[in-house]
């Protein structure tokens, strides 16, 4: 059967959420295409057609499952709302993303990974951090320029920003604290926008 954009993207989902099974059964430095390959029901060697190596098998898992992806659908529209308005906009999408079971096994994944010095999923993990950081780094400093937000170090506040949400992502969906599960992401990114724009919204 030739392969359509159809079969090749059905075919690409079916490998990422078996390897999230995998991954999570048996660790990602553990796990090998032939597990996931059962796992999916192909052949290991199909495994290769789609991804190159197992390194880019999980950069292809950050794109689909995580909120990474909110960031290549970004509109020009959406990116000139005033500042707390956008922000909390994003936030409250990125935690829909982050409340699917997908992502929090995504986590479980990477985290004892990256504890245990993984030299093949830190590499994948930074990249995810930077791409993050970038993007609020250039928001911080493009909104700075036009007015709405303070002159500062546009950096530094994307890594306060997005250090909020991590914190309360591995608190409340790993760590399972119910100080932090007693709150709704509603009510997080209310809290979160309003602190950090608190500090470095321009005086009216």
């Amino acid at each position: 059967m030739a392969r359509t954009p159809k079969v090749v993207e059905d075919r690409r989902e079916q490998i990422i959420d078996a390897a999230i099974r995998v991954f999570a059964q048996r660790g990602f430095t553990r796990a090998t295409n032939k597990d996931i390959a059962q796992e999916a029901g192909i052949t290991p060697g199909l495994i290769y057609y789609y991804f190159e190596s197992k390194g880019r098998l999980l950069e292809a898992i950050f794109e689909a499952r995580s909120p990474i992806r909110l960031l290549d659908h970004m509109s020009p529209d959406m990116l000139s709302l005033p500042p707390e308005v956008f922000l909390r906009a994003l936030l409250i999408d990125a935690f829909a993303i982050i409340e699917q079971e997908n992502f929090v096994q995504l986590i479980r994944i990477v985290l004892p990974e990256v504890l245990h010095g993984s030299a093949d999923i830190r590499p994948v993990t930074m990249t995810f951090f930077q791409r993050i950081l970038t993007f609020l780094t250039h928001y911080f400093e493009s909104r700075s320029a036009q007015g709405a937000l303070r002159p500062g170090d546009a950096l530094l506040t994307a890594q306060i920003f997005f250090s909020s949400v991590l914190g309360f992502v591995l608190r409340r969906y790993i760590f399972e604290d119910p100080l932090a599960q007693r709150y709704s992401p509603e009510h997080i990114a209310d809290a979160i926008v309003t602190t950090v724009l608190h500090g470095i919204l321009a005086d009216a």
